[in-house]
C-alpha cells in the first residue's frame, strides 16, 4: 500500500513531498504505523493551540478500493507512526 506525505510549515516553511510503499519497509513497522494512521483517522481533527506554528504533515494511504486523508500537526503524532515519518522526510527532495 502506497503513503504519501505532504509537510509544510514549521520553522522552515519548506514544502515536503514523498511516498512509500508499506512493502518497502520492515513488517513490525509497516503494522504499526497503519495502526497509528487508522487511529488518528478515526479520532476527532483538531489543531491544539499554538498548532499553527508547528509543521503540518498531511499523509495519504492509497488503499485497493479508496484514499484516506489525515493531518496532524507535529504534537499529534503518536510514536508509532514516527519511524514513518522519519522514513518519508529521508526520501523528500533534499535529503
Amino acid at each position: 500500500m502506497l503513503v504519501s506525505l505532504e509537510r509544510t510549515g514549521g520553522f522552515t516553511g519548506r514544502r515536503v513531498t514523498s511516498s512509500i510503499d508499506t512493502d518497502d519497509l520492515p513488517a513490525p513497522q509497516a503494522t504499526e504505523a497503519l495502526q497509528a494512521l487508522d487511529a488518528l483517522a478515526s479520532a476527532p481533527s483538531a489543531i491544539p493551540p499554538g498548532g499553527a506554528s508547528q509543521p503540518r504533515y498531511r499523509l495519504t494511504v492509497h488503499r485497493a478500493s479508496s484514499q484516506q486523508v489525515i493531518e496532524v500537526v507535529e504534537s499529534q503524532v503518536p510514536a508509532a507512526l514516527r519511524p514513518l515519518l522519519a522514513e518519508l522526510m529521508r526520501r523528500g527532495p533534499g535529503h
